[in-house]
């Protein structure tokens, strides 16, 4: 079945992007294409020689019989073993270190896949639903903590998900794409800083993209 067709992104250096649509229109499939994990597709992915990718996916992926630096680490290379206090700091993780998956809340394990995304020091950061499955509440500080740390390391990110609201509080850009076969259908720039984005701009901004494209953004 055809996930995606004529589809073309750009997304600039440092950016933080938003993809939004109806379930099933392809956001998931566009992310493992670009990180090279489907292969089964027709086109070219722009990616700088060498870029590397960072991927946090829906669930956590944590090993459970290895600790949360274990887990970290993972992705690094041989002997290349950095100094990991400044970022499990900036994650509010510097005492998670020895623990293992099964002693985290669904929260933790989260902040623990986003580590292991960075670790790396990704050129460009893949965000598939990372909040999903989360209450309000922890959903809310974990959003923080993401845009937080994409200031601090500046990663191109793209982050695909179904909840509008939420890309509008974090994105720069929001992309909407049509139902399968996925194709772009409108960017969206949000230019207001972050810090201005209160609850009142959130849902008037959400109100009036409800209202354009009817159907496609609840």
């Amino acid at each position: 079945m055809e996930a995606v067709r004529d589809l073309d992104i750009v997304a600039p250096d440092g950016s933080l992007t938003a993809l939004i649509g109806p379930s099933g229109c392809g956001k998931t499939t566009s992310l493992r294409i670009l990180a090279r994990l489907d292969t089964d597709f027709e086109g070219t992915i722009g990616l700088p020689p060498g870029a590397r990718i960072g991927f946090v996916f829906q669930e956590p992926r944590l090993l459970p019989w290895r600790t949360v630096d274990q887990n970290v680490r993972l992705v690094l290379e041989g002997d290349k073993q950095p100094d990991l206090k400044t970022l499990f700091a900036d994650l509010g993780l510097e005492e998670m270190g020895s623990r293992f998956p099964t002693e985290l809340s669904l929260g933790l394990a989260r902040r623990v896949s986003l580590a292991r995304a960075l670790a790396i020091e990704p050129d460009v950061l893949l965000l598939d639903e990372p909040f999903t499955s989360l209450d309000e509440t922890t959903a809310q500080r974990l959003r923080h903590l993401v845009l937080t740390v994409w200031r601090r390391y500046r990663p191109t990110t793209l982050m695909v998900t179904h909840n509008v609201r939420e890309a509008i509080q974090l994105a720069e850009r929001i992309i909407l794409l049509a139902p399968r076969p996925s194709r772009v259908v409108a960017e969206i720039v949000l230019d207001t800083p972050h810090d201005q984005r209160d609850e009142a701009y959130v849902e008037a901004k959400r109100t009036e993209l409800v209202g354009r494209y009817p159907g496609l953004v609840a």
